[in-house]
């Protein structure tokens, strides 16, 4: 049984997950499994010549701290996620501007929500246009425009 997997690229905080837990691989053993096996083994072996108990003992201590790592995993997604929207609640309020895809031309506008979308995290200027928050190339207070005088024109 394979982990839960988070991609993130540092250097545009997209953080995209797959919090699926998928099995790869019919050989892969759940715990149920492998205490079945385990207590299979222990019935079927020969009592003049028991298994040495350290063997199970290493396999259960290996399984429990993958499955320690597999729960941290987890936790580690869902703490990557908050944070995520928290950066993206931020945002709201604020003028940013990005690049528009398909024109090349710097577009700008106020924030008006975030929402997080197929791991992805956009920001509205209104209900309409919505924006990759790693495309975001500046932020301004409120509706400055960045000339520094607040009144929201660039003159």
């Amino acid at each position: 049984m394979s982990a839960p997997s988070v991609n993130v690229d540092p250097t545009n905080n997209n953080y995209s997950s797959s919090n699926q837990v998928k099995r790869e691989d019919s050989n892969d053993l759940d715990r149920d499994a492998f205490f079945k096996l385990l207590a299979t083994q222990m019935s079927y072996q020969d009592p003049l010549n028991p298994m040495d108990n350290t063997q199970f003992i290493s396999q259960m201590a290996q399984f429990s701290s993958l499955e320690q790592m597999e729960n941290m995993n987890a936790n580690m997604i869902q703490f990557l996620r908050i944070q995520g929207l928290s950066e993206g609640a931020s945002l709201i309020g604020k003028t940013v501007e990005t690049i528009d895809p398909e024109t090349g031309e710097t577009i700008k506008g106020e924030v008006v929500k975030v929402t997080f979308e197929d791991g992805n995290m956009y920001a509205y200027f209104d209900e309409k246009t919505k924006v990759d928050v790693n495309g975001i190339t500046a932020i301004h207070n409120g509706d400055d425009d960045g000339d520094g005088d607040g009144d929201g024109d660039d003159d």
